[in-house]
């Protein structure tokens, strides 16, 4: 499809194709609420939604509407809306302070913001239309959609056109807007067939939805195909174990960060818990220990590892037959999507070696928000999107993550990468957690520190922990400091903050 074809609503609109067809299936569950919505609940209320946006809000193609708002079933259906309209869904992290919303709107200038009521104080000084909303019925959100008829039409659209932009963390710390096009939606529709999805897939949602694994992963392709999407309004380790063994919610899908997954095992009910229905447990955004994916192999369940960040969709998968035979392996580029592992100088290295990751794929963004630098600075000359990951491939080409390459350290001239030691302090039985960075250091330059968590009453200590690693790593990866902690600083997503840990220990 050349890049002025325009799209046909009828390859947009999922929800009304899916009415077509399947109008009483069930597309949403809110397992907060009780909330059940069927596709054409979605459809009415997405309509309503759109109608309420255009109208009082003036919102059209192009305007961004910004949301501030829990996990909730209404987030999707307000998703929809905006494409039905053109407009480009925001949403954006309600645990953000202040003056980073602000940053956020200065960068992108929304039209409208749709806002829990909990982030009244937050939102306070953006000088923004506000929609309120809760969980309750009579909050401005469900009374304005009660009252207000469906909006039936859907905007002419293209592939170039952006349909989300979704803010991340800079590694300068301003949050950058990456831009989600119609074209890498497509992709996302096309690649979910490596991961099984069709009608009678039951996904969990327990990511937060501001980001691309709660939004993406699993989940919105899914409403392409007709299967139903439950929504955890936030983490709860006990409650996520709850919901993957009821028979009755029948999940067959689920995405999680390792951190997850890992929490879970410190529940309770662990040892006992079985997984009746789940086919494809995905786990990802973080180096994986082989010790966390040995756990569940134990109890008859493979994670699968997988690949991919904000900027790309659909990067490299792998099916649970594979994660048995491959354990740390992300698996093989998706259809319609080329990996390449280069050096320095985007030179392709030799099959084994360390390197860059970088992507070409349609499901590449084409850059960020008001950000024509640092677009550029994300491509190589020859037009390949530089991850800013350090992988290799093996001698089947399937694909291992190593670590991100500014995490990467360099140690009395040899690189170490922070996740090969972790994984090593992973498998010390007195560890629940740990996380390591490079420090400076007068002789070789850097050298490791390891900020480790202990389970309760242990008595491990910092001689213990250097003195066992020379039992799996070579003399200049292990960690010549060890610090212990209560917990370690994490993102929203689940994701270990390196930078914060290196501002406390870089001394």
């Amino acid at each position: 499809m050349s890049d002025d074809k325009k799209l046909e609503p009828i390859l947009c609109d999922w929800l009304t194709n899916q009415c077509e067809t399947s109008p009483d299936a069930l597309a949403l569950h809110d397992l907060v609420t009780g909330r059940r919505t069927t596709y054409q609940g979605m459809l009415d209320r997405s309509q309503r939604i759109a109608s309420v946006l255009t109208h009082q809000y003036s919102v059209g193609p192009g305007d961004r509407v910004m949301v501030v708002a829990y996990n909730s079933t209404d987030l999707y259906e307000i998703l929809f809306a905006c494409w039905r309209l053109g407009a480009i869904y925001m949403p954006v992290n309600w645990r953000l302070a202040p003056p980073e919303l602000g940053a956020i709107v200065e960068d992108a200038t929304p039209t409208v913001m749709i806002v829990d009521t909990a982030f009244e104080a937050a939102v306070s000084g953006l000088n923004l239309p506000s929609w309120w909303r809760n969980d309750s019925d009579d909050s401005p959100f469900e009374i304005e959609i009660a009252a207000t008829g469906p909006w039936e039409g859907f905007v002419e659209l293209d592939l170039n056109m952006t349909a989300n932009l979704l803010y991340t963390s800079g590694t300068t710390g301003r949050p950058k807007g990456v831009i989600s096009t119609w074209r890498m939606q497509a992709m996302a529709v096309n690649q979910a067939a490596h991961t099984i999805l069709g009608s009678a897939t039951r996904t969990l949602t327990a990511a937060p939805m501001f980001h691309t694994a709660g939004l993406n992963s699993f989940a919105l392709p899914l409403f392409y195909y007709g299967g139903t999407v439950h929504i955890m309004r936030h983490w709860n380790a006990e409650e996520a174990l709850s919901h993957l063994s009821d028979p009755k919610l029948g999940i067959t899908h689920t995405l999680g960060v390792p951190v997850q997954f890992q929490m879970m095992t410190h529940c309770a009910g662990f040892d006992d818990a079985t997984f009746p229905s789940l086919v494809r447990a995905g786990v990802g955004g973080a180096p994986v220990t082989e010790e966390l994916l040995t756990q569940y192999q134990r109890k008859g369940l493979m994670l699968c590892n997988s690949y991919g960040m904000t900027e790309v969709f659909g990067v490299a998968t792998l099916p649970p037959e594979q994660a048995q035979k491959k354990l740390g392996c992300v698996g093989w580029s998706v259809i319609g999507t080329e990996i390449r592992i280069a050096d320095d100088t985007d030179i392709p290295v030799a099959q084994g070696e360390n390197g860059e990751i970088q992507i070409k794929s349609e499901g590449v963004t084409p850059g960020y928000w008001n950000a024509p630098d640092l677009t550029a600075a994300s491509r190589t000359t020859d037009g390949w999107f530089k991850t800013g990951d350090i992988g290799r491939f093996d001698k089947e080409g399937a694909l291992y993550v190593v670590d991100r390459k500014k995490d990467m350290f360099i140690s009395g001239g040899e690189n170490v990468y922070p996740a090969e030691v972790e994984n090593a302090l992973a498998l010390f039985p007195e560890i629940t957690e740990a996380a390591v960075i490079g420090v400076s250091d007068e002789q070789w330059g850097e050298v490791g520190h390891a900020i480790v968590v202990l389970k309760n009453n242990s008595d491990l200590d910092a001689d213990a922990v250097k003195q066992r690693c020379t039992e799996h790593l070579a003399r200049y990866k292990v960690p010549k400091h060890v610090s212990f902690t209560d917990k370690l600083p994490r993102s929203a997503q689940g994701k270990v903050q390196k930078a914060e840990l290196r501002d406390t220990y870089a001394g």
